[in-house]
């Protein structure tokens, strides 16, 4: 085996008040990324063509990062091609570094036979999200490699639970951020009362998920005391925004990932609906955006191609 290509989904990190812990995979957009083995004993990053600004530098890109860390580990200095070919918009919010770093591990580790745990994997990937926020977070990562509903329930050592979900209908205003990452703007420290409405959130998620209550998760997503506040900010309108979209029907909207993009969660019934509303919405507010009417899905890394 020399060659593979894959497919790795979108995902919504956070997943409301599910800081660093949930994510959401999508069933669109995705990512399709190319990898090739061969002898030059680097990594090769090819972005002819691509619509994102991607870095070529391996050291600068969550690919590339991915696979510096997987060698290092595996102890081989293969060569290795890595060709994006469908992208996700950069810098949204929607998972797109932690698609292509789990894409990228997930290929390498088929292409060397290393036989990694998913757990192992996921730990190595999110090595590549330093790129794009400066952390390695594994929320996005999960659930790009796996699908579903992914709980990050340890970081020391990484483990992951993947929970089947029912079909959720979700609108996307993808919004691209004006700056790397709004990490450092969250604070560090919560007062307790924070701590225990964050906490309940949290489990209302779980618990409506489990049941496939989608109402009750857009109740439950739509509050968040730690990221909302703080990304929210940079959103021109986003109260408003928010407000229309809840009194045209949605069951709940939020901040997705590490921003700018906003989601709302509906009844399949009214996707247009809410779609259309958040169109009008941006443009009240002069943002330029693009909206996308998605699903989650159960489906994680797909491999399309081997050679």
């Amino acid at each position: 085996m020399k060659s593979i290509t894959l497919r790795a989904p979108s995902t919504i990190a956070n997943l409301g008040p599910g800081f660093d812990i949930f994510s959401l995979a999508l069933e669109r957009p995705y990512i399709e990324l190319h990898m090739q083995l061969n002898e030059t004993k680097s990594i090769t990053i090819k972005t002819d063509g691509c619509r994102e600004d991607i870095p070529e530098d391996p050291k600068e890109n969550c690919a590339g990062l991915a696979i510096i860390e997987l060698l290092k580990k595996a102890n081989t200095n293969t060569g290795v091609l890595i060709e994006p070919r469908e992208t996700i918009s950069v810098g949204a919010g929607l998972g797109s570094s932690g698609a292509c770093a789990s894409a990228s591990v997930y290929g390498l580790n088929k292409l060397l036979g290393l036989n990694l745990s998913n757990n192992q994997m996921i730990d190595i990937a999110r090595h590549g999200e330093i790129a794009s926020g400066s952390v390695a977070h594994a929320d996005n990562v999960a659930g790009a490699m796996l699908g579903g509903f992914v709980i990050v329930k340890s970081y020391q050592p990484i483990d992951v639970v993947r929970i089947d979900t029912p079909e959720i209908p979700i609108v996307i205003g993808v919004l691209k951020k004006t700056q790397r990452t709004t990490r450092s703007l969250i604070p560090p420290t919560m007062d307790l009362d924070l701590v225990k409405g964050q906490l309940a959130l949290c489990a209302l998620v779980v618990h409506a998920i489990m049941r496939g209550d989608i109402e009750e998760l857009g109740q439950a997503i739509n509050r968040d005391l730690i990221s909302e506040p703080i990304r929210s900010r940079s959103i021109p309108g986003y109260g408003d925004i928010k407000r229309k979209l809840l009194d045209g029907g949605a069951y709940g909207c939020n901040v997705s990932g590490g921003g700018l993009s906003i989601f709302a969660i509906c009844d399949k019934g009214r996707t247009h609906d809410i779609a259309e509303i958040m169109q009008k919405a941006f443009v009240h507010e002069n943002i330029k955006s693009e909206t996308i009417i998605t699903q989650s899905s159960n489906e994680g890394i797909r491999e399309i191609d081997v050679k």
